[in-house]
């Protein structure tokens, strides 16, 4: 038995389906019934908790092989982003000493070896640290940026033909993943487990500049799109506009500074493992999923 949490992510997903394809048995963490039954159907076993409730989380690892654990990222409007953050990695670390679970594979991300000055990853060099201090075998899997994270405010730039990039110079080329690359590998070092800690760091096949985004989505559209580069500042007011809390928009802020300067590099980069999807394909899916570029069959959108 595998204990997947976030199943409803994008991640998640991806860990949860693949365990059950090579007939494995699957315990999912959800916290709305609503997206339960799918699941159900698929043949994983549901457990409706939240992260933060240490009982359900500690009954929901008894017995089982190991677990995918994730800190969710916080919702554009969200205060107090660290302190929710610390609450959720509590629980983990608890829920995983008092069940006694043998392994773990943690999502973290590139940069996550740094304490400070790398936004929201610095609550996953936080939770590297609390749940690595309990001394279990554990897996931590340090990923590149996410591909699908170009999915964000994509439908205005289809619109608008432009394509706001903060990180700027927009030919500097990025350490990018496809989540379903995340998640399969996840899966794979679940079976896998290790003696002691392992720290296992992820990119694509090849790195990507905003510009090659840019020409991707223009290639696949049929149509120009132009980047428009901002520095990592000029968006906290557009983004407080759109409803952001100060403290996301400049905890977005921060991590764009971090990749402007360099700071989110892989700590071991001759070891680097690579993904095998491209922006391609991934871009290919976006759109598709918007309603951008027509639906071209099984396997073309975008994992559940």
């Amino acid at each position: 038995m595998f204990v997947v949490t976030g199943a409803s992510g994008h991640t998640g997903s991806v860990v949860a389906r693949t365990l059950l394809e090579q007939g494995r048995r699957v315990r999912v963490i959800l916290r709305d019934e609503e997206k339960a039954e799918p699941w159900r159907q698929w043949g994983a076993e549901v457990v409706l908790a939240d992260l933060r409730d240490v009982a359900a989380l500690a009954m929901a690892m008894v017995g089982a092989r190991g677990a995918y654990l994730i800190v969710p990222p916080p919702v554009p409007a969200s205060t107090g982003v660290m302190e929710a953050c610390w609450s959720v990695v509590d629980s983990m670390r608890r829920a995983v000493e008092e069940s006694g679970l043998p392994h773990f594979v943690l999502l973290s991300s590139v940069g996550a070896q740094h304490p400070e000055g790398t936004g929201f990853v610095k609550t996953l060099y936080l939770a590297e640290r609390e749940l690595g201090s309990l001394g279990r075998p554990m897996t931590i899997l340090r990923s590149a940026y996410f591909m699908e994270n170009w999915g964000e405010g994509l439908p205005a730039v289809v619109d608008s033909g432009v394509m706001p990039d903060f990180i700027a110079p927009a030919d500097r080329k990025l350490h990018m993943v496809a989540t379903r690359d995340v998640g399969e590998l996840a899966a794979r070092l679940l079976r896998e487990p290790t003696l002691g800690r392992r720290v296992v760091e992820l990119a694509g096949p090849v790195e990507y500049s905003p510009l090659e985004v840019a020409d991707t989505l223009a290639r696949l559209l049929g149509r120009p799109i132009r980047v428009e580069e901002h520095t990592p500042a000029a968006q906290v007011p557009m983004l407080m506009g759109m409803g952001y809390s100060a403290e996301v928009a400049h905890l977005l802020e921060e991590l764009d500074e971090a990749i402007h300067h360099g700071r989110l590099t892989f700590e071991h980069p001759i070891h680097v493992v690579r993904g095998w999807t491209t922006l391609d394909e991934v871009l290919g899916n976006l759109l598709r999923a918007i309603g951008a570029l027509p639906y071209m069959g099984e396997g073309t959108t975008v994992s559940p």
